[in-house]
Parts: structure tokens; C-alpha cells; sequence
């Protein structure tokens, strides 16, 4: 089977909603609006393309619910009046004025087209689209295939990776650029390792057509979700401290107290880590919590926010494992004719009424 060289990977839902957002309001007829944004993400996506000409495959990445909801939740994080557990993304709402049957509709078939046409789009129960960007990502990259995610999900910076042939998962979206991690530049690679050249070809001419580049260390994303939280998706902070024993209001961990270069894998060094922030006197009889409660809140922040396979239920793993191959493809042709034909025949339908 042929062999992409740079494959971008499109977080499905994130261009969904953003694209979405552009269009709401202006449509009496919820199903001529399911139309357009079909085809305006087929669009966004075209320009992608444009702008690096040298991606050759394209890979849509789609939610289909999230294995998260079913971990255990430990008890610290129950609400102690309503005795309600705090839910994966419980906060999350949608708007009223939104049609969902019909756009969640809309979406499926047009991942459904998107698949009949010889692209390749991923969606399982159960597993979210970060989750596929991880696979398709750490997979590609052991393949010598470079990846593009392309999203605003802040989560999915801590993908970014180069290896030593300076093969790369990078994040870009036009409004932010490209992040990527470090990696020590190597004279001899680049002028004798074919494969290190042809990478660091393709790296530069991405830099060259972003607004920005921002390098950063993935490992810092995941550490500072794990402890801060993140109230977008109803992951709570592990340390809430009190400026005064008997004061009301409570601040998250400092970023000054934050040890970036913790192996958060490791219980063992998690717990004296813990154990030197909470008996620090910032930190002495002005946290709400005992020191194994946030641990155990730790570990659980920890599968949330986590994409590495120690995070996965084995039942996704094996789903990963099935799917290693895709088409070779990064032509939305088909797909736009068919979503066009079947809009135009919607629209006489409707002037008919």
C-alpha cells in the first residue's frame, strides 16, 4: 500500500461546531442549513490543502460518544449537597435555537459520504475524535508519515512530537500557528539522512506559510490540565487552596508551585510531589481535601487528560489495532458533487412547496 508522506488529521467536531457557528441564524430551513455546512466544511478543508499542497491524505477524525463517562469517579469529587457526581463534560450545553437530530443527522452521513468517496473517517462508539488524532498520529509517525493536526483543541497539543529522523506531528491552525516540541538540530542527519532531509523539508515549508511558530514541551499541557482542570470539559482542579483557613475563596495550585518536569505516570513520584506541596505552609491546613483524596482525584484528572495507551480501556485499544489502514487520498472531488447533487435536488424539492 502506498505511503503518505504528510497526512492531515482534521478534528471532525471542532469544524463542525466552528463552521456551524458561521452559518446559524441564516437559514429558515434546518435542512438546506445541514447542506451548506456539509459543503462549507468540504471547503475549509480544500483550503487547508491549498495553503500546503504537499499534504497527500487526509484523515476526518468524528466523536462517537466517550468511554470517559464510564470511569469510576472517585468520591471526593461527589457535590456533597446534591450528592451528584461530577460528569466528563457534564457542563457542556447546547443552543435552543439548533435543530441537533437534524445536523447530527447531516454529520453522519456526511462522514458516511466521506467514506464512500475513498477518504478516510473514523467514528466509534465511544470514542472520542482526540482519540483518534492520537492513534492516527502516534501510528503515522511510527511509520515515518508525517501528521498536521488541525484544531483549536488545546488538548491536542500534547501530540506535537519529532523523532530522530525528524519525522513530526505538528498542531497548526491558522490563527495560532505551529506548535511543536524541541529537537536538537543535527548537521550530519540533514545532509546524509534522506528521510531527516525530506522531513525537515516539509517542516520548514510549513513554518514558512504560518503566522507564528511557538515551540512548547507537550508534557507541560498535560501536567498543567491534570492539576489546574479545565472547565470546558468539567475536569476540576486537584488542589483548591484557601489564602486563610477560614477564608471563602479558593484559588487553584500556582503555575510557580507546578513541577513541569514530574513523571506523571509515576505514582510513586506523584505522591511526594503531593506531599511537598500540601505540607508546604502556602499549602498547611488551607486545602479542602486529604492528601490520598487528591491523589485519587490526581490519577482520575490523569485518564482524562492523558493520550497515551496507559490511559486506554483495552476494548479501545483493540479498535486502534484494527484500524492501521486508509486510503491514500486527498481528493474531496467526489464527495462535494454528491453533497451538491442531493442539495440541489433538496432545494427544487422545495420550491416545488
Amino acid at each position: 500500500m502506498p505511503k503518505s508522506k504528510l497526512t492531515l488529521l482534521v478534528d471532525g467536531n471542532w469544524l463542525l461546531m466552528s463552521r456551524l457557528s458561521v452559518l446559524n441564524n441564516n437559514y429558515v430551513d434546518d435542512f438546506e442549513l445541514c447542506q451548506d455546512l456539509k459543503l462549507l466544511m468540504i471547503k475549509s478543508i480544500n483550503v487547508v490543502l491549498r495553503t500546503f499542497p504537499f499534504i497527500d491524505n487526509v484523515i476526518f477524525c468524528a466523536d462517537g460518544g466517550s468511554w470517559r463517562n464510564k470511569i469510576e469517579i472517585p468520591s471526593c469529587l461527589h457535590h456533597e449537597e446534591e450528592g451528584q457526581l461530577v460528569e466528563y463534560k457534564g457542563t457542556r450545553t447546547r443552543s435552543t435555537d439548533v435543530n441537533w437530530d437534524v445536523i447530527f443527522d447531516g454529520y453522519n452521513d456526511f462522514i458516511s459520504v466521506l467514506q464512500q468517496t475513498g477518504i478516510t473517517a473514523c467514528k466509534e462508539k465511544d470514542i472520542e475524535g482526540d482519540d483518534w488524532i492520537y492513534h492516527w498520529s502516534k501510528y503515522l509517525n511510527s511509520q515515518g508519515t508525517n501528521c498536521i493536526v488541525w484544531s483549536k483543541d488545546n488538548d491536542l497539543k500534547q501530540l506535537v512530537h519529532t523523532d530522530s529522523n525528524k519525522c513530526f506531528t505538528i498542531w497548526w491552525n491558522k490563527d495560532y500557528g505551529v506548535f511543536t516540541d524541541e529537537h536538537e538540530e543535527n548537521e550530519f542527519d540533514f545532509m546524509f539522512n534522506y528521510a531527516y532531509s525530506q522531513n525537515e523539508e516539509l517542516f520548514n515549508n510549513i513554518v514558512s506559510k504560518s503566522v507564528n511558530t511557538t515551540q512548547i514541551n507537550p508534557k507541560h499541557i498535560v501536567i498543567n490540565k491534570i492539576l489546574k482542570g479545565d472547565g470546558s470539559d468539567n475536569i476540576l482542579p486537584i488542589i483548591l487552596r484557601k489564602s486563610k483557613p477560614d477564608a471563602e475563596k479558593k484559588f487553584k495550585i500556582s503555575s510557580k508551585d507546578i513541577d513541569y518536569s514530574l513523571d506523571y505516570n509515576n505514582d510513586e513520584a506523584v505522591l511526594s510531589y503531593l506531599h511537598s506541596v500540601l505540607s508546604s505552609k502556602k499549602y498547611l491546613n488551607k486545602v479542602e481535601h486529604t492528601e490520598q483524596e487528591i491523589f485519587d482525584h490526581f490519577k482520575y484528572n490523569r485518564q482524562l487528560v492523558v493520550l497515551e495507551d496507559s490511559s486506554y480501556p483495552e476494548n479501545i485499544l483493540e479498535v486502534f489495532n484494527e484500524n492501521t489502514e486508509y486510503n491514500l487520498n486527498k481528493d474531496f472531488t467526489s464527495a462535494e458533487h454528491q453533497i451538491q447533487a442531493y442539495s440541489n435536488k433538496l432545494k427544487g424539492l422545495l420550491d416545488i412547496i
